[in-house]
């Protein structure tokens, strides 16, 4: 079974690098201006968090599965809470990708259409990116809580510091840059159980 657990962590990251391989720095302009650039490049968006969407429910079933891999009593406790916190996280953050490819596109047909960002979109972006926010925050916290389970368990020990020190460093410089900086790109949120499941195959 840490085989199976082991590639669905490996997989959450890896279907998450296909769709985001294709993103554009293009996207993060003005929203006027990144409105057109959306609506130009409707299919390629499309791709791009049709991918996303798929790798949160892969990387989500996969701690799933490592926190009944690992040995029951704290670990287990542990690594679940972890995973819970995850998964709320995941959940609000298909709500933002559902929200890009459905009132976005729309928000960008009016744009090229009618050459203005339509009345009363721009609360409703604002309300899409907080739950980006909520996702990033909720995913370094987990990699905190996952740690200390993986600490308790049979598995290398490094897997569990690795999850303290990645989640605290990369939420106080996510809180610290906000809309900006290293510690911003979503595929961060699959980064550390994407090297635990490369752990697990490697047992």
């Amino acid at each position: 079974m840490n085989a199976v657990v082991g590639w669905a962590l490996v997989l959450g990251l890896a279907v998450f690098a296909v769709g985001a391989a294709r993103w554009r720095m293009e996207y993060e302009r003005p929203l006027l201006e990144a409105l057109r650039i959306i609506h130009d490049d409707r299919r390629r968006r499309a791709w791009i968090h049709l991918w996303m969407i798929a790798a949160l429910f892969v990387t989500t079933a996969g701690l799933a599965g490592l926190a009944v891999i690992v040995p029951t009593g704290p670990a287990t406790i542990w690594t679940a809470m972890g995973t819970a916190v995850y998964a709320l996280g995941a959940v609000v953050w298909v709500v933002s990708l559902a929200f890009r490819l459905t009132v976005v596109a729309w928000a960008a047909e009016h744009t090229a259409r009618e050459g203005r960002v339509p009345d009363g979109f721009v609360p409703f972006d604002a309300w899409a990116g907080s739950l980006y926010v909520i996702h990033m925050a909720a995913s370094y916290s987990a990699f905190v809580v996952v740690g200390v389970g993986l600490l308790l368990s049979d598995l290398p020990e490094w897997t569990g510091w690795l999850g303290i020190v990645l989640g605290l460093v990369c939420g106080a410089g996510f809180w610290a840059t906000r809309a900006a900086g290293p510690f911003n790109p979503p595929i961060l949120a699959h980064l550390y159980s994407g090297i635990v499941g490369v752990a697990l195959l490697l047992l």
